[in-house]
């Protein structure tokens, strides 16, 4: 019987490092295993001998993920999280929850930024008219309303499936690649709105709105590689959302 699991150069991303006392590694535990089995997953707690934790600096200057490397790190069996090699299933499954808990949020930050825009479409006169009165502004406006309503409408559909324990399949992929793009696509109407005030970040005395849309511009740019691309998650929703078959593996 296994006592501990030695864990070796191993690198990963970790989201508030400093907010959580443990963090979950997956890794092969078995060469035996068809390629879907052999991992397993663990619980680790900070702090444990060899782990090295390297900040990573943003586009915004600030640290909201951390490398992580294992040098020889001795884990308990104990804290395997269900059997060995079962792994990859559990992370399928963890992901799927993420994605929703990850972005369930952006709906209503989202709303709070469009209706500072359209109070700075309303309050600000280009040419001597309001910004607001401009129709490709108001078409642009209403648009993202739309999108952000429809956004609401999916994070409540996945909702409901998680409290009524049913089976997630493709529904938080659709919620958490429209939740994505439409955060970006709100970054670039804002920054197109401010023109060249849109840039400036907080602290600059010329910013407008407080320098905020270009601190969502930048964060916006990685939300679509972050917890699984645009791209993965589409064909997640092609494959298991519409039946349609699998890409062909390469050669």
């Amino acid at each position: 019987m296994k006592m501990f699991f030695v864990l070796c150069s191993y690198a990963m991303r970790y989201a508030i490092f400093y907010l959580i006392p443990h963090g979950l590694v997956f890794t092969r535990t078995s060469r035996e295993a068809r390629r879907s089995r052999g991992f397993s997953m663990f619980v680790v707690p900070n702090g444990t001998p060899g782990m090295d934790v390297r900040p990573i600096r943003s586009l915004t200057g600030e640290v909201y993920h951390y490398e992580v490397f294992l040098d020889e790190v001795r884990v308990r069996a104990d804290l395997m999280l269900g059997p060995e090699g079962e792994g990859f299933q559990a992370l399928l499954n963890g992901l799927d929850s993420d994605r929703f808990w990850g972005r369930y949020y952006k709906a209503p930050a989202l709303e709070r930024v469009l209706r500072q825009l359209v109070e700075y479409a309303n309050t600000t006169t280009v040419n001597g008219a309001p910004l607001g009165r401009d129709p490709v502004v108001r078409r642009r406006l209403a648009g993202m309303a739309t999108d952000i309503a429809a956004l609401r409408a999916l994070f409540y559909r996945a909702a409901c499936l998680l409290r009524d324990g049913a089976p997630i399949t493709y529904e938080t992929a659709v919620a958490k690649v429209m939740a994505d793009e439409t955060g970006q696509k709100l970054a670039r109407l804002g920054m197109d709105l401010l023109g060249l005030w849109g840039p400036l970040r907080e602290g600059s005395p010329w910013a407008r709105l407080g320098g905020q849309i270009s601190r969502l511009y930048l964060t916006s740019l990685g939300h679509t590689i972050a917890g699984g691309t645009a791209e993965i998650l589409r064909t997640a929703v092609a494959v298991r959302g519409l039946g349609l078959p699998a890409e062909p593996k390469g050669r």
